[in-house]
């Protein structure tokens, strides 16, 4: 039998707002329905379900020029530099005396390390004897030998340890080996943790320096609690939602990707459209609220380049499959057992790509200045050019999908080719840090497309 649906939003209204997209406004809200305090559909069962939403109006923001250098970072620069002057000059030679200690010391020779404050050198670890060792092998004034109480086999065996104590009760952020001691990162307060070591039974390892200042604090029992008894959901909408699942965690390391995912609410649980409607796992923070067009969206108020319900969220990291029973629990318990999906962050992706847009235009419009000698009106005739160029280039994929352009943006920053003779230089540059420049820095030769521009532009 088909569910009934109640609808208590204008569609074509929603559509409008719709195709007006980022740049839009939205239509006005629409009175409340039968109490219901938000845009959306409620199924036989009493939950809401909202399948799509237009993004909200944003108004991106170019970013300001860069500051001037100051003396500091043309001091750390310098720094740098010296520093990786020094381990160039050394490198030869320490990854052949390494070698050496590793098969003539064995079960002595630890490991080593770059002293990079001060007086530069390289520090050579050993268990006995450290400095009379090392001279047998070495006369080079800026390496040393320490002698040092920790092998690198108990340091690894301590990190270990926390993992394989502490994995369960996912306490641990990170943990880190440095020189002769291993760091961990705690996510719950020093008395929580200490409590539960005791009941544990266990001693921490001598080498591990435990650290409470990973914030924010978080309880160590913290699981996804129903929509009236959850702070995070405003208590007019609390009676449509199933649940509201959080991770009951701050997200630790991140991999450097952006992603992408279509969150939905289906009859009261959040889903992932564009993931084989997979259940959401929210972010460790996350809070629902209801814009002033009526649509449930993220976060605790419309700042800039909020997303709403039932459209692209994108952030930092890669999706992943949550199965820590703590918190797939409650979810399955509310929505039924299907795969469910951490989701990192709450950002709008229309609202992403608008700023992304109007960023990576003007960093291009900078870089045809300062690198090509152009004046700004030239750059933007440039980069209209470009982006007209690429328009009119785009290509079809195999199964008939038109690929996204090449943007003037993008080919304006694709670096040129290093040069490696000075004779390569045209005249009036010379070769400067693998590059021909003029007496002012800009850039030579220009690139073919550039050259093709300033020709039809005259």
């Amino acid at each position: 039998m088909t569910e009934r649906k109640l609808t208590f939003t204008a569609l074509a209204g929603l559509l409008t707002a719709g195709l007006a997209g980022c740049a839009s406004q939205d239509t006005a809200s629409p009175p409340f329905s039968d109490g219901l305090p938000f845009r959306a559909e409620v199924e036989a069962s009493g939950f809401a379900t909202i399948l799509s939403a237009p993004p909200a109006s944003f108004d991106p923001v170019e970013p300001p020029p860069p500051a001037p250098r100051t003396a500091e970072q043309d001091a750390a620069d310098a720094e740098f530099m010296r520093v990786g002057d020094y381990q160039n000059s050394v490198m030869y030679e320490v990854q052949t005396l390494a070698e050496q200690l590793r098969r003539d010391e064995r079960g002595n020779f630890q490991t080593l390390h770059y002293d990079n404050e001060g007086e530069l050198g390289v520090v050579f670890e050993f268990l006995r004897d450290g400095p009379a060792t090392l001279r047998k092998y070495s006369k080079n004034p800026t390496f040393r030998g320490e002698t040092v109480r920790w092998s690198q086999e108990e340091l690894r065996a301590a990190a270990d340890f926390m993992w394989e104590t502490f994995r369960e009760d996912r306490v641990l952020q990170s943990t880190g080996i440095a020189t002769q001691v291993v760091t961990a990162q705690i996510s719950v307060s020093e008395e929580e943790f200490r409590a539960l070591v005791k009941r544990k039974g266990v001693t921490i390892p001598e080498p591990v320096e435990l650290v409470f200042h990973a914030a924010p604090v978080v309880p160590l029992v913290n699981p996804p609690r129903p929509p009236a008894q959850d702070r995070a959901v405003p208590e007019n909408v609390a009676p449509f939602l199933r649940i509201f699942p959080r991770h009951d965690r701050p997200a630790g390391a991140l991999n450097a990707v952006n992603s992408r995912v279509t969150v939905v609410l289906k009859d009261g649980c959040f889903r992932a459209a564009d993931r084989d409607d997979a259940l959401v796992l929210f972010p460790f923070g996350a809070n629902l609220f209801v814009d002033s067009n009526n649509y449930l969206a993220f976060g605790s108020g419309e700042r800039p380049g909020y997303a709403r319900v039932g459209e692209a969220v994108e952030f930092m990291g890669s999706i992943q499959e949550v199965t820590t029973p703590e918190l797939v629990d409650p979810i399955h318990a509310a929505c039924g057992p299907d795969k469910v999906i951490k989701v990192e962050g709450m950002q709008s992706a229309a609202a992403s790509d608008s700023q992304r847009r109007v960023t990576d235009r003007a960093n291009a419009m900078r870089r045809l200045q300062s690198a090509y000698g152009l004046d700004a009106r030239q750059a933007m005739r440039a980069l209209d050019w470009l982006d007209a160029r690429g328009e009119a280039n785009r290509r079809t994929t195999s199964d008939g999908i038109l690929e996204p352009p090449i943007t003037g943006a993008m080919v304006a920053d694709s670096p040129p080719p290093p040069v490696m003779d000075p004779s390569e230089c045209p005249p009036g540059s010379s070769l400067a840090g693998g590059l021909c420049r003029t007496p002012e820095g800009y850039l030579r030769p220009l690139p073919d497309w550039l050259v093709e521009f300033l020709e039809q532009d005259r």
